[in-house]
């Protein structure tokens, strides 16, 4: 028997993907969350070792996210993507900043979704990680975290993480490699600056 949750969309074994532990550790190195933290899908609770003392949901425990109703000052973790709309609205409702591992293509392939986020304050910083493959997927939309906050009316920042010297970004296009990264390592002493990547000979 399934547990029954709130939002009413069929939990899909296709969109749980886990988070690997060089991103979660990176992610919360990277923005330092204080305060009330929640996870609100802890998974296998990878960002856990990480936060400081943190609050969780996890669905597949009987902890729902969107049952959770308090204030918090972050909600950070990997949500799942197809429904990413209902994650941002819950995320936004509670807390004054919101840190979700996403595909950033989603970040901007819906207006109603700029505008809920436009609402809501902006984007302060994205932190790029690499593509699908992070997560055992074929597809080459880029992974990355992305920092929104309550009120905000800033600038966002770019960056992108450096991979691990094991990890290989993997190429699903032709037969030409990939580069390690699409960014150069100054893009993380440079905010919000990006070397353009060299030229395929």
């Amino acid at each position: 028997m399934s547990q029954p949750q709130l939002l009413q969309i069929a939990l899909d074994p296709q969109d749980i993907v886990f988070t690997p532990d060089w991103v979660a550790s990176d992610m919360v190195s990277f923005f330092q969350p204080s305060g009330v933290i929640l996870d609100p899908c802890k998974g296998e609770g990878v960002f856990l070792k990480y936060l400081p003392p943190a609050e969780w949901c996890e669905i597949r425990e009987g902890k729902d996210f969107f049952a959770w109703h308090k204030s918090v000052d972050w909600v950070f973790g990997n949500p799942p993507f197809a429904t990413l709309n209902d994650w941002l609205s819950h995320g936004f409702e509670i807390s004054n900043n919101v840190v979700y591992l996403l595909p950033l293509l989603t970040l901007w392939n819906s207006i109603a979704r700029i505008n809920k986020i436009l609402e809501y304050g902006g984007l302060v910083h994205t932190r790029a990680y690499g593509n699908g493959a992070l997560f055992g997927k074929k597809y080459g939309y880029a992974i990355g975290a992305v920092h929104f906050q309550k009120g905000y009316s800033g600038g966002m920042s770019l960056s992108s993480a450096a991979l691990p010297s094991n990890k290989r970004l993997h190429h699903d296009v032709g037969d030409s490699p990939a580069p390690q990264s699409l960014f150069t390592p100054e893009a993380d002493t440079a905010e919000g600056k990006l070397s353009a990547p060299a030229p395929r000979r």
